[in-house]
């Protein structure tokens, strides 16, 4: 394949918002969200409303290991000032385990669902795979409505004012 990456190095990612009303509860949908999920994705964050979805990772190399690891440099540069004070010039290589968690990038979907007035809102926002995209828009769908969900557009008749000709509203 000429022209071609054989692997990109970034999944390609897209804007995803979506929002339905359900007679569901909100502990069903979001257990329902995060039991079936997407193969490749975990739950990264879960609240009592919310869960964040993430991409898995492969390593388990963190922001607790990159301290560490930062830490123990600094110590070591510094034991070796004895010998000579030009060792402190590589105090600055402290930094270099943080720089895989900086370009470590790993887009994140909230979906939220919340209990009011005996309907329940869904809503989901943030960056997506096509696969979850995909995923997120049959769950949704598939969602039972909600009883007395809010009317929509078509359904609404507003009774605008009528303008005279001398360009004074009147009803």
């Amino acid at each position: 394949m000429r022209g071609h990456a054989v692997k990109p190095k970034r999944s390609a990612t897209v804007a995803y918002q979506s929002a339905v009303r359900t007679s569901r509860s909100a502990q069903e949908v979001l257990q329902e969200v995060s039991a079936k999920g997407v193969p490749g994705l975990a739950v990264a964050e879960r609240g009592p409303h919310y869960l964040v979805l993430r991409p898995t990772r492969r390593l388990r190399y963190g922001a607790d290991i990159a301290a560490g690891l930062g830490i123990a440099i600094v110590l070591v540069l510094l034991a070796l000032t004895a010998v000579t004070p030009l060792v402190l010039v590589g105090l600055p290589a402290a930094f270099l385990p943080a720089l895989p968690l900086l370009l470590d990038y790993r887009p994140d979907l909230a979906v939220s669902a919340i209990e009011e007035e005996g309907t329940t809102r869904v809503t989901a926002h943030g960056q997506a795979s096509p696969e979850l995209a995909d995923y997120l828009d049959d769950y949704l769908q598939s969602l039972p409505e909600a009883n007395g969900s809010a009317p929509t557009l078509d359904s609404i008749e507003v009774d605008l004012p009528k303008p005279t000709t001398t360009g004074n509203w009147t009803n």
